[in-house]
């Protein structure tokens, strides 16, 4: 599937326009080592030479002033099984359609996880002179041309777009393909509570081991979640509905009463983590049954020996009694103590077994309470298996007051 994003450029002139061109071109990022080639392309312009053209269109008509370019990307999913030069194609036929009578240079960028397009485009046509405008319903209208193109393609599609949501800025976009957002690690973090958590109490103490508050009231519309690296963020600007105070309440409430009567369940966005949350509880329950089925057995086990020794103890050690009586229980003792040492040696396998057992039982379902002593990166480690989360590792640099643009996502 492929997402196309708006990047609203706050700088608008000659050595912005020329700034963006360079960073979408650097060979590092545009070079693919499977085709061996450089995925640079223009369309009604020479690629590699698009400032240059870009101004003289401009000087010819006398418009290189005002709004000089506009910035968009195209990214695809890793899911995707698309090569970077596919990726390209898919890319120029996408600006082809998107923008007759301009000139646009198109980049692939195949260094990051995700294969992702640049597409910059002269806001001065090259035929008409007339200058490029942009409606809040323009992204839309490209969202739909690039599914249709997907789909011709053999790919994946987003669901339809519904809107809402704050913009993306452009440092924001940057650091999420960087891999250094902490609004895309908050994120990721709201997706890993959500999997262990089946009500609100639950969530809340999720993402307290995480070292996240919230501000969560009914007074309020928003939900307000207060970061480890002392940032606040809204619902709203993490760019996706499931995260917003109504849909998250909606969701636990649904996994906390999934028998309320409800003919069916409403979308929240949280499909595929209620899956994985129903899978850790028959985990859970399974470890628990298990557990059970060991320590059930202990009576039976007991009581038999008891019974053994009872009957041992009885024989005693009589010198009245004759030559055969005493070979007879000789005999008797020697065979109890043998049954002794088996028993005792099956009775030893089990409880290391059931101890076994109940320790996956522990570190399947962790009882918070009792744990109070333990530190909360011992906790993260055995709930979370959450080794990579270094709180070093949130970026400070963003601006929340950066201007934005319209976005889309994944």
């Amino acid at each position: 599937m492929a997402t196309v994003i708006f990047i609203k450029e706050g700088r608008q002139n000659r050595s912005a326009m020329r700034a963006v061109i360079n960073y979408c071109q650097q060979e590092y990022k545009t070079f693919d080592s499977k085709s061996k080639r450089r995925l640079v392309s223009g369309v009604n312009c020479d690629g590699a030479n698009s400032f240059k053209e870009f101004m003289a269109t401009k000087k010819v008509y006398g418009k290189d002033n005002g709004i000089f370019f506009y910035h968009y990307t195209q990214s695809f999913s890793p899911s995707e099984k698309l090569t970077p030069e596919q990726a390209h194609e898919i890319a120029l036929e996408f600006a082809e359609k998107a923008w007759d009578g301009h000139e646009v240079l198109v980049t692939t960028h195949c260094d990051a996880n995700h294969i992702h397009s640049h597409f910059v485009i002269n806001s001065v046509g090259f035929e008409s002179g007339m200058k490029l405008r942009q409606s809040p319903s323009t992204l839309k209208k490209l969202r739909k041309l690039s599914d249709e193109i997907c789909l011709a393609h053999g790919l994946s599609v987003l669901q339809p777009y519904e809107g809402g949501g704050k913009r993306m800025s452009t440092r924001e976009y940057r650091a999420r393909i960087k891999g250094e957002s902490w609004k895309q690690k908050l994120a990721n973090d709201i997706g890993k509570a959500m999997e262990f958590s089946g009500s609100k109490d639950e969530f809340i103490r999720s993402m307290s081991i995480l070292g996240y508050h919230m501000t969560w009231t009914d007074k309020r519309k928003y939900l307000t979640f207060h970061c480890p690296n002392g940032k606040s963020c809204r619902d709203i600007k993490l760019h996706d509905d499931k995260y917003l105070k109504d849909n998250i309440e909606r969701e636990l409430l649904q996994r906390e009463f999934p028998d309320s009567g409800a003919d069916e369940k409403q979308p929240t966005g949280w499909e595929d983590s209620r899956e994985l949350y129903e899978q850790h509880l028959r985990e859970r329950a399974l470890a628990k049954a298990k557990s059970q089925r060991v320590s059930d057995s202990y009576p039976s086990v007991i009581d038999s020996v008891g019974s053994l020794a009872g009957a041992v103890s009885r024989i005693v050690d009589n010198d009245s009694e004759d030559p055969d009586e005493r070979r007879k229980r000789i005999e008797a003792e020697e065979n109890g103590s043998a049954l002794g040492t088996v028993l005792g040696l099956g009775i030893g396998m089990i409880t290391n077994a059931a101890a076994d057992s109940q320790d996956e039982t522990l570190e399947q379902e962790p009882d918070y309470e009792q744990e109070e002593h333990k530190t909360r990166e011992e906790i993260l480690h055995e709930i979370f298996g959450a080794d990579d989360y270094d709180y070093d590792d949130y970026d400070d640099s963003e601006d929340e007051d950066e201007d934005e643009g319209f976005s889309m996502t994944l």
